[in-house]
């Protein structure tokens, strides 16, 4: 299964949640509706209520006058309960009463809930439930592994370095991805994940985390918590009607009045609190329903990613031993299938409301040969090296580089010489949203060939700010100069010294080594005030536009830092879907394909051939584009359109686009890197083109 039909995958699961919440929504007024049916009968005088009343001789019996009612021979109401209560039942105006009620509590707080978490996003999350964001300054050894592991994962992937937290209050060992979108997602791991996984078992632990953003599990499991938070809040009404009865003796005397209404107040609390903890059964149903599978598929891709079964099946043999996978953090139970392993473990409500599948079973899908037993006591990590507590700084050149990327780049040679563009395109975007031992291998690489001074000042907000301007640069030195005039006039002076160190880094680093640079800046960008940002945002776009014209590598870095931080930042909304067929994208697409097509070759001729293979392969009619046509503002404008193509259609582009770069059965490195930068803006995460 591609990264496309994942997400089309995700989109049914969306519908299917509906489905069944509008199922748990209609039951639930059922339940809800008999409960008021029975508390109406008994408060009017279609079933009278007699208060037992001290007569004026002392004896004891019913008053007559208060109730009116007739009496069998034993003294209770002669009247039939079920009768009375199937007559209000289908009462028409009680009907409608009780489902506006009900569709206005349950809706109103599905709504509410999926407002807040919209605002919270995933770093709300992850600091609601404990979660304490780490970055390289003052990390620990363990926190420093995890922020590695989280870098090459990311950077195989294709996208940005996420914000990474660790819950230090929880001593059980677990994790979990949230997020509305892949530019706000985060990862967070547990203090007892960092203590008692290795490294092979951590990095299985993240590569599990990483399938879920990758397939836009983490858009549906938020989507899961609001709007199961509707069915699971009227229990919470059930307990605060509890809560707040005022305590009340109901005695003799004239005190019948009151105690009824107390009666028919502890009714509805305990009959609320009732049907509340059906909803929660039902939205454990629904939990379970679309969660279980998901997991299974995100153990299988973490085994994928890493080549390792081994990493998270250790993981999760060590879940089953004492230590276990338990959450403390009472607000995290709402969203207990966002994490790795079973929060409720070892603990009453395991087995109820746990939305995960059998950890056994997970390991066995594996390690068929494991035999269900597990290690009572497991040891914690120690340092490998107490000398040295952060990790030896990375040696410079790119000797390593030059090696992996020659292997691959001649691997994807021997591909491309026998096959035609439409095989090409098809294998490379079959990597989308994959990720392989030989893409985190190849993301070490480009890690370990960051210059160690260029590293080092990527550490704060202001830091990456001048990683991202001084990548932007231009290598012409007239234009250079006419940067750094414009850039003297409107930064700090701490922040142009960074630039300079900066730039100075980088000389001799190739373009393939710079991307990542930015990526590992993401985190410290996301930091920053959201009117650092504006003007951020402001200066790179007049560089872009300094000598009108693109170059791919600006264009890259724009389309990765404006695309996702946009979306961070809520300058813009995310893209609403809603494209579906190839002419409702004709004039975008070949406006994009055209710029492809010219920016692979100074031949017009081979351009126009390129192009036409494009076209020919969406299923579009051909007509010719000239060069000048393809200017910056009608690129940008038309790849903004090409993002609300819904994700079948957005393969059809990027098989298409793909199929243009490749018409004379190469790609090069400047058409790979602006590709990228597409699959960026058309929400497809790609690693560097050659893997």
């Amino acid at each position: 299964m591609n990264f496309f039909e994942h997400q089309a995958q995700a989109e049914r699961k969306t519908f299917r949640l509906v489905i069944y919440y509008l199922l748990g929504l209609f039951l639930t007024f059922l339940a809800i509706h008999a409960i008021i049916t029975g508390v109406v009968v008994i408060a009017t005088d279609d079933l009278r209520v007699y208060d037992f009343q001290s007569q004026d001789d002392g004896s004891a019996g019913y008053d007559e006058t208060r109730s009116g009612g007739e009496y069998d021979e034993s003294g209770a109401p002669g009247y039939d309960f079920v009768e009375a209560f199937v007559e209000q039942y289908f009462n028409p105006e009680l009907l409608l009463i009780d489902l506006i009620a009900v569709i206005l509590v349950i809706g109103g707080g599905t709504l509410y809930k999926t407002s807040q978490l919209k605002r919270m996003d995933g770093d709300g999350i992850a600091q609601m439930y404990g979660g304490v964001r780490v970055q390289d300054r003052g990390a620990s050894w363990k926190e420093r592994r995890l922020l590695n592991i989280v870098e090459e994962m990311a950077i195989a992937s294709g996208i940005h370095v996420p914000n990474v937290y660790v819950l230090r209050n929880e001593s059980g060992i677990n994790a979990f991805a949230a997020g509305y979108s892949e530019p706000t997602s985060v990862v967070a791991v547990t203090q007892g994940a960092l203590d008692y996984l290795s490294r092979d078992e951590l990095e299985g632990v993240i590569a599990h985390e990483f399938s879920h953003i990758l397939h836009q599990d983490t858009r549906l499991n938020m989507r899961l918590i609001g709007i199961l938070f509707g069915l699971e809040m009227i229990a919470m009404i059930g307990y605060v009607i509890l809560r707040s009865m005022p305590n009340v003796t109901v005695s003799r005397g004239d005190n019948g009045g009151k105690g009824g209404s107390v009666k028919l107040v502890l009714l509805v609390g305990l009959g609320l609190l009732a049907i509340g903890l059906l909803g929660q059964l039902f939205a454990n149903i629904i939990r379970a329903a679309v969660s279980r599978q998901r997991e299974f598929l995100a153990d299988a891709s973490a085994v994928q990613y890493t080549r390792n079964p081994g990493g998270i099946a250790g993981a999760l043999k060590k879940i089953g031993s004492r230590v276990g996978a338990r959450v403390s953090n009472s607000k995290a139970v709402e969203g207990s299938h966002l994490f790795f392993g079973n929060i409720f473990d070892g603990s009453l409500l395991s087995g109820i409301f746990n939305s995960h599948p059998d950890l056994t079973e997970r390991i066995r899908r594996i390690d068929p040969k494991f035999n269900g037993e597990y290690e009572p006591v497991i040891q914690r990590q120690v340092n490998p090296d107490p000398s040295e507590p952060e990790p030896a700084p990375k040696a410079g050149g790119g000797e390593n580089l030059k090696n992996t990327l020659d292997k691959i780049m001649g691997e994807f040679g021997r591909r491309a010489s026998g096959a035609g563009s439409a095989a090409i395109a098809s294998a490379i975007l079959g990597a989308a949203g994959n990720v392989t031992q030989e893409k985190i291998k190849f993301a070490k690489a480009l890690l370990e060939n960051i210059p160690p001074a260029v590293e080092e000042k990527i550490k704060d907000r202001f830091g990456a700010t001048a990683a991202v301007l001084a990548v932007l640069l231009s290598g012409d030195p007239e234009r250079h100069e006419r940067e750094l005039a414009y850039l003297r006039e409107n930064l700090s002076i701490d922040v142009l010294e960074k630039i300079g160190t900066i730039a100075q880094g980088l000389e001799g680093v190739t373009d393939a080594v710079k991307i990542p640079i930015v990526q590992k800046a993401f985190p410290y960008l996301r930091a920053m005030p959201k009117a650092d940002y504006l003007r951020l945002r402001e200066i790179i776009l007049t560089l872009m536009k300094s000598d009108g014209r693109i170059d791919l590598l600006e264009f890259t870095i724009a389309g990765f830092v404006l695309n996702d931080l946009d979306l961070y930042f809520r300058l813009v909304p995310a893209s609403v879907e809603t494209l579906e067929e190839p002419d409702q994208i004709a004039a975008p697409f070949c406006q994009v394909a055209a710029m492809l097509a010219y920016a692979g070759t100074d031949d017009r001729a081979a351009a126009q051939e390129a192009f036409a293979t494009a076209v020919e392969s969406i299923g579009l009619p051909y007509s010719p584009m000239p060069k000048e046509a393809c200017t910056p503002a009608e690129f940008s404008q038309a790849l903004n359109t090409l993002s609300h193509a819904k994700a079948p259609l957005r393969q059809k582009v990027l098989e298409a686009l793909y199929a243009c770069i490749s018409a004379d059965r190469q790609i090069t490195e400047r058409e790979g890197e602006l590709i990228r930068a597409v699959t960026a803006y058309l929400n497809c995460p790609m690693p560097t083109w050659g893997e």
